[in-house]
């Protein structure tokens, strides 16, 4: 297993060369989910709101015309550069973006309405510090809202969806099943207040495996052992193959969301 640095390494050297394919991706852009976390923030319109681990800026935008204002931070500075262009072309203007650790956020107590992180947070190596920084920038009362791949109560499927997602990107560190952020957001001092059922996002495999830039071999060899998956996975992802190959796949995702306590 990598060391925590050498996983940062690699998501600012992955997600740099892939800034702008991250910008126009269509499952970052067109997410349904975008209206369910702001509407589980509950925002008034006089909220400061972080954006962690940023990525395209999709999550900084959407919150953007709901709040006084938006910080997005990133850990990588292609990324930012990337979403920064893409979020001001937009029109939002109330949005400044900064470099930063989900881990060791760069902000004092107590600054921030609302923590939201979407896409992300299967990137940290230690969650649970990515939540005791939440809790610390947020006010008390502050909403934190976090969607993010996750797999389901089972043992089977969790080890298998996590391993392929690895495959494809070395950077990701574990995407956890929503019990477990339940229980690490509660010791972290928030109040669960969104726990929602999980839902699909379907990859088209040659798009999700260029997105990464993976080497033919590498791609080839994950298409081969995803086609020979067990029934029950097979079944589980939808894995749908046509004159022998891999054409799509369907993970799973889920919102969880906590409000810091008041003392």
């Amino acid at each position: 297993m990598s060391s925590p640095e050498e996983t940062k390494r690699l998501s600012r050297e992955r997600f740099g060369a892939a800034a702008e394919r991250y910008v126009r991706d269509r499952i970052h852009v067109e997410g349904d989910e975008l209206d369910r976390m702001t509407g589980v923030a509950a925002l008034s319109g006089g909220e400061r709101v972080l954006d962690v681990a940023t990525g395209g800026g999709h999550t900084a935008l959407a919150f953007a015309p709901l709040a006084r204002e938006v910080w997005a931070l990133d850990l990588t500075p292609a990324m930012l550069v990337a979403a920064e262009q893409y979020v001001t072309g937009c029109g939002a203007g109330n949005v400044t973006f900064r470099l930063g650790d989900a881990e060791a956020i760069p902000f004092s107590d107590a600054e921030f309405d609302v923590v939201a992180a979407r896409f992300a947070p299967h990137h940290f190596p230690k969650p649970e510090r990515f939540l005791a920084e939440a809790a610390r920038v947020l006010a008390p009362g502050g909403r934190l809202v976090i969607f993010d791949n996750m797999v389901p109560e089972d043992d089977e499927l969790d080890a298998f969806m996590n391993r392929f997602e690895a495959w494809r990107d070395p950077s990701h560190v574990r995407s956890h099943r929503l019990s477990e952020w339940a229980a690490m957001l509660q010791a972290a001092g928030f109040d669960l207040i969104a726990s929602d059922p999980l839902v699909r996002k379907r990859y088209d495999f040659d798009d999700w495996t260029a997105k990464q830039s993976m080497p033919r071999d590498e791609r080839d060899a994950l298409e081969c052992w995803l086609l020979a998956a067990p029934a029950r996975c097979r079944e589980f992802l939808r894995i749908t193959a046509a004159d022998g190959r891999l054409q799509w796949l369907e993970a799973t995702f889920g919102l969880i969301a906590g409000r810091r306590t008041e003392a």
